[in-house]
């Protein structure tokens, strides 16, 4: 049998085919099989992992311009025409990394220290509690780490920080929202789009050297726009929690980050 004759039962789940059926009643699948095309992985790509057709003009659109609304079309169930909104995050997240590497700066730096003192604590055993010992270990093969290792590890396990970080942000907007009643899910869903904009925001602010003097604000001032839109707050409202939960996500995003560091030197030392 060729490739493009039409089988009697679906080759995945065995179903009988009826004879106009395009696609299998039981799992969907095409009736009629042909080997993939590189254009069709390609479009199979880009349609299910990096969300470039479809609705996504028309998300960017209103996550661009109309803060918060994004979220209030996905509470009121409008759903099929937008991105869902993790899809809408790893799409944006992904070319943000992606130009990052290939154009913009670093998003961490590592310099690495010109001499590093580390008490010997293998020789002065009897003098060294073991954590003391094994943190002097951990020290001398740090200081020998070339600064381009360290960075690949930074870069490679940054994304994975951020993502993290979204449900930590959705967690600290529980208790300031407690009046809201609203599920822990709603706020994630919250916390996605708002990281989306900021990811657009970063991937500008690296065309020119002036432009995160002006993202910077342009992110804060988004992020209360939404919050009060979202969660139908006045502007006194607004303006404490947005401040209070910029100051606690920052600190949360400082621990993340030097646990990332310590993480990732960690691993490349032990190689």
């Amino acid at each position: 049998m060729s490739a493009h004759a039409r089988p009697e039962v679906c080759p995945n789940c065995h179903l009988h085919l009826p004879a106009t059926a395009a696609f299998c009643p039981g799992c969907g699948q095409e009736a009629v099989l042909h080997p993939a095309s590189m254009r069709e992985f390609i479009h199979e790509f880009i349609g299910h992992y990096v969300a470039l057709e479809g609705p996504l003009w028309r998300s960017l659109g209103a996550l661009l311009f109309q803060p918060g609304r994004l979220t209030l079309e996905y509470f009121a169930g409008r759903r099929r025409h937008y991105v869902q909104p993790l899809r809408l995050y790893l799409s944006l997240s992904f070319l943000f990394f992606v130009a990052l590497h290939f154009f913009g700066q670093h998003s961490v730096q590592w310099n690495q220290p010109s001499h590093v003192e580390v008490r010997d604590c293998s020789v002065q055993a009897n003098d060294c509690h073991w954590i003391e010992r094994e943190l002097g270990q951990f020290g001398k093969r740090v200081a020998h780490l070339q600064p381009a290792q360290v960075q690949s590890m930074l870069d490679k396990y940054f994304p994975y920080t951020l993502l993290l970080m979204q449900p930590v942000f959705a967690a600290l907007l529980v208790p300031m929202l407690r009046s809201r009643r609203m599920k822990y899910a709603e706020h994630f869903v919250f916390s996605l789009h708002v990281h989306s904009f900021w990811f657009v925001a970063e991937l500008v602010a690296e065309l020119a050297a002036w432009l995160p003097m002006l993202m910077y604000p342009l992110m804060l001032v988004y992020g209360l726009l939404a919050m009060k839109r979202v969660y139908r707050l006045g502007w006194w409202g607004s303006v404490w929690r947005s401040a209070v939960l910029t100051l606690l996500y920052q600190v949360m995003l400082g621990i993340g980050t030097v646990v990332m560091v310590i993480t990732v030197l960690a691993l490349s030392a032990g190689h």
